[in-house]
Parts: C-alpha cells; sequence; structure tokens
C-alpha cells in the first residue's frame, strides 16, 4: 500500500511538473497544487515560445502512454477542438524505445502456458514495430503459416490505471475550482476516453472486432482481414496473419495499381459497415489500410471501432437527406432523433445556425461537397449549443472524414458522393419497410407487455416500502435549500399563529371573568393577569421581529 501511495505521489508531481513547463502553470495555479511541483527544469529553447497546440502535443508525448493514446482518442472529436489542436493530435507520435526479447517472452510463455520453442517454429527477437501499448514480432507458425504476434508491454496496465486515477482526481479537483472545466464537461469527455482506452488494451477485444468485421463483409470479395489464430491470442497477446501488400497511399498507377478501382473498392468496403451494418473501423487512416496486387483492399488494427444502432443509421439517412436537399427542418428532425438536441436549447438559435450552415453549402455542386466535412460543420453547431454528440458519431465523422482524405487523394476524380447515394437509398428504402415498421411494433409491444406484466410486482414493492418507511426519494442540493426555506417559512407561521392564539385565549379569559366575578376576590387583588398579560404581550412582539428579521416569513 505504502509503495503505491509513493508512485502515485511521485507520478503526480510528473504531471503537475510537466503541465508547468510548458506553459499551464496557470491551471496547476488555479487547482491550488503549485506546491507539487519539482524544481523547474533547464532547457535551451523555451516550450512556452511554441503555440499552445504543439505544447499540448509535446505534453502529451512526455507523459507517455496513457496521455498519447488519450490525445489520439480526443482527435477524433472535432465536435469539441479546434482544427489546429487536432492537426497537433493527429501528429502524436508513440516515441518510445522497444521492450526487451526476454520481456516479450516471458509474456508470451505466460499467457499461452508454453514454451516459446513450441509455440512458433521462428519467432524474430527483433520488433517490427514498437508503440506505446505494444510492439510486434515477425514468427512462423508450426504449420508453416507467417504471422504477426503483437505483445503488451509489461506493467502497461498498471501504469494506465495509475495514469488514469490521477486524471480523474486532477479533473474532479478542477471541476470545483475551474469553471470552465465544468462547462466544457472535461470530467464526462475523460470518462468516455478511458473507457474507450481500457477497451484498446484488452488484445481480446481487438480480435473479436477483427472476427465480426470479417463477417460482416463477406459479401465484399475484394476486402480482406487478417486471420486471427485464437489458439496463440490472449489479453496481452494477439496474433493474426501476416499482411502482404503496399500501403494505400503508395499504391500508384506506377507501380502496377489502379487507383480509381482501389478507390472505390475502398470506400464502398467502408460505406457498407458504416451504413449497411453500423460497425465500422474507427481509425481508418492510411498506415492501417494496404492494397494487395489485385487491388483488392486489406484492413489491420481493430482497437479502435465505431458502432451505430439502427435507429442511429436510419436517423442518419434522415441527415444525409437533409444534408442532400439543403432542407433545414429535414436536418433538426435528424438532430431530434438522434437524441442529440435536449430539452434545455434553444431551438429556434440552433434553427438559424443551422440555416447559415446551409447557405454555405447552397450554391456549391453536390459532387464538390465533402460529407465528412458538411457532418463535422453540424456537430460544431450542435456542440455551440451544449447538444450532447455520442462519441460514436464523432468517430463517424473523422472515418468519413479519413475516407474522403484517401479518396481525394488517390482517385481526385471520383465524386464520394456518388459512392454513398445508393447506401442512402438503401436506408431509406429500409426505413419505410414494412417489416421493419412491424419488427418494432412487436419489439415494442413485447415490453410494453413485459412493463404490465411486472406492474403489480412493482407496485408491491413500492406500497412495502413505504408500510416499512424505506422509500428513497432523491432531492437535489437546490431542492434542499428551497425545502428548508418552505419549512422555516411553515414553522414560523405555525408559531405566529400559536402566540397569537394564546394572546386570544388568554384576553377572552380575562373578559369572560371579569363580566362572571361580581366581587372581588385574593386572585384579582393580584396583579397575575396584568403581568401575564405584559409577558404575552412582549413575548407576541418578541417573536413577531424574529421572524420578520429572518425573512422568512
Amino acid at each position: 500500500m505504502l509503495k503505491k501511495r509513493m508512485r502515485y505521489l511521485s507520478r503526480y508531481q510528473d504531471i503537475i511538473t510537466a503541465l508547468y513547463h510548458y506553459g499551464f502553470g496557470q491551471i496547476v495555479r488555479d487547482i491550488g497544487l503549485l506546491e507539487r511541483r519539482k524544481p523547474k527544469r533547464s532547457k535551451k529553447k523555451k516550450d512556452t515560445d511554441l503555440s499552445v497546440a504543439k505544447r499540448i502535443r509535446l505534453l502529451l508525448e512526455e507523459l507517455g502512454p496513457t496521455f498519447i493514446k488519450l490525445g489520439q482518442l480526443a482527435s477524433t472529436r472535432a465536435d469539441l477542438f479546434p482544427q489546429h489542436v487536432l492537426n497537433e493530435l493527429e501528429a502524436l507520435q508513440d516515441n518510445v524505445p522497444s521492450f526487451p526479447y526476454e520481456d516479450a517472452k516471458e509474456i508470451l510463455e505466460q499467457e499461452l502456458d508454453t514454451p516459446i520453442e513450441q509455440l512458433f517454429r521462428s519467432f524474430n527477437k527483433e520488433p517490427l514495430a514498437a508503440a506505446s501499448i505494444g510492439q510486434v514480432h515477425e514468427a512462423e507458425l508450426p504449420t508453416g503459416e507467417s504471422v504477426v504476434v503483437k505483445i503488451r508491454r509489461p506493467h502497461i496496465q498498471r501504469i494506465i490505471e495509475t495514469d488514469l486515477a490521477i486524471l480523474e482526481d486532477l479533473l474532479l479537483l478542477a471541476e470545483e475550482r475551474v469553471t470552465w472545466v465544468k462547462k466544457f464537461r472535461l470530467i464526462d469527455l475523460f470518462h468516455e476516453f478511458a473507457n474507450a482506452l481500457k477497451e484498446e488494451i484488452n488484445y481480446k477485444n481487438e480480435a473479436q472486432n477483427a472476427e465480426r468485421l470479417k463477417r460482416q463483409s463477406k459479401n465484399q470479395p475484394t476486402m480482406y482481414f487478417p486471420v486471427i489464430y485464437s489458439a496463440y491470442s490472449s489479453m496481452k497477446v494477439l496474433t493474426m496473419s501476416k499482411v502482404e501488400g503496399t500501403k494505400i497511399t503508395e499504391a500508384t498507377y506506377e507501380k502496377g495499381y489502379d487507383q480509381e478501382l482501389v478507390a472505390e473498392r475502398f470506400a464502398t468496403g467502408m460505406f457498407e459497415q458504416i451504413f449497411a451494418h453500423g460497425f465500422f473501423h474507427g481509425d481508418p487512416h492510411p498506415g492501417n489500410i494496404f492494397v494487395t496486387k489485385n487491388n483488392d483492399i486489406i484492413l489491420i488494427d481493430f482497437g479502435m471501432v465505431g458502432r451505430l444502432s439502427d435507429d442511429m443509421r436510419h436517423s442518419l439517412a434522415l441527415l444525409v437527406q437533409g444534408l442532400k436537399s439543403r432542407h433545414t427542418d429535414r436536418v433538426m428532425k435528424a438532430l431530434f432523433a438522434m437524441d442529440i438536441v435536449h430539452e434545455g436549447v434553444d431551438q429556434a438559435r440552433l434553427h438559424d445556425d443551422l440555416d447559415y450552415l446551409r447557405l454555405k453549402y447552397y450554391d456549391v455542386p453536390m459532387a464538390e461537397i465533402s460529407i465528412g466535412e458538411a457532418v463535422q460543420d453540424l456537430f460544431a453547431v450542435a456542440n455551440q449549443h451544449d447538444c450532447l454528440i455520442p462519441p460514436d458519431l464523432t468517430m463517424l465523422g473523422k472515418a468519413l472524414l479519413a475516407v474522403e482524405s484517401i479518396v481525394s487523394h488517390i482517385a481526385p476524380s471520383i465524386a464520394i458522393i456518388d459512392i454513398v447515394e445508393p447506401f442512402g437509398r438503401m436506408l431509406i428504402k429500409e426505413r419505410y419497410d414494412p417489416r421493419r415498421f412491424a419488427r418494432k411494433m412487436q419489439k415494442e409491444s413485447q415490453e410494453s407487455f413485459e412493463t404490465i406484466r411486472l406492474l403489480p410486482k412493482d407496485l408491491s414493492q413500492t406500497l412495502k416500502e413505504i408500510r416499512d418507511g424505506k422509500l428513497k426519494v432523491s432531492i437535489s442540493i437546490g431542492e434542499i435549500k428551497d425545502l428548508i426555506k418552505k419549512v422555516d417559512r411553515i414553522s414560523n407561521k405555525l408559531a405566529f399563529s400559536v402566540v397569537l392564539l394564546s394572546f386570544s385565549i388568554i384576553m377572552t379569559g380575562v373578559i369572560i371573568g371579569g363580566s362572571l366575578t361580581a366581587e372581588p376576590t385574593i386572585l384579582l387583588q393580584i396583579p397575575a393577569i396584568e403581568v401575564g398579560l405584559t409577558i404575552t404581550s412582549l413575548m407576541f412582539l418578541w417573536i413577531i421581529w424574529a421572524i420578520f428579521r429572518s425573512g422568512r416569513f
């Protein structure tokens, strides 16, 4: 436990010192952690002289794997960050040395529970590539297949968990003390990225993603995926067939490739993943796409994928339809269907901003419009109105931009809208398919029936909790304050009424007693009533003064 605490404290200092070093000392001061900074380092060139975006990139690279991967994930959020920051985040490099072969061998043998000599006929001790999460080695299976083996870095999970815990602490602290942090919902964004990172470092998830993409692309004979060898894979090890091909941006006419055919096959395969299946490769950059001599496409690296529900896909079709027809109301309807617009949004202002965006594309020929850029512009407008963009939609925008960028690079004559349009028609046809309505009605009927079936049980449980005094009511802080004020007002009015009633009863008794008694009595000879009346009057005046002074009458 002490060792863990020391590790946390040391890492805290590293992060805070790096923030200060790269010119973000104001953040450190605002959250009150300046005293934890290590002594300032001396450098020939001041890093604070660089642009903010470049300093963010250098900061993330210095802080290591967790921050590099978070930065790479953040580069997909064009709805949240300006373009000059995104450009730097996309340039993030895993400038990390490879780890020794002995460590790789130990991890392999522990995970697969077999000596490496029995696992592989040959295993290249020198890594083919090294990154922040793991490194890749070439090998040959006993059956003769050439494979690549991805091995996770030693202790990387512990490092990432430590960094994520510290980052969450810092962001929660910043939310309390820095106004803009809470405004931009950075803690929600952090949780989104942290969950994505935890999924990515588990190679079992990547293997499952690859297998699912392979299954759903069986009708695309020109798009291939590496073979995953599950017997040689685990959470920390991923073994797949070696890819033989040329990087897509280097597959030129001069090298014997048909660039237009390559572009068409790549774009068609990606759009089928997105629009037909709703499960797509989330990071289709040139380094993850290879071309065979037959102009077929091979995709690799499936750690990052996007998911779209059926309802989201059909709403997306409505959105594309609205963008294509330049119809603002249809775009608004699509945003509502996607649950992007919430009740607190000023819908009139949002409509005006969307209408302004429509005018931007009004005179541009449809063949020249970038769908990815249009979707990104749309999300940027929605974000200005504090609309919540689901992460899979932002990943979709990023994937569309990447596809268009590659297609325009290798085949500028191809209009991307011509490849997308058939999928749009397919989605619209599917949207109004009677069989889809029937399935949806059946599903909703089943859910309604289940709700009705459980209603007596739920009602009985609620009544039991009421009888036992165990019914829980959720009240926010603001509601508690209002409730306390109301209770104060009620209690003060009640006290006022009681005193006033007492005073009235005494006065009534005095009047009645005086009228019924003709002869003087011992009681009347003692000024007890006058004293009582005086005391009661003073108490009455004091309570009235106290109530009015509290301001809660």
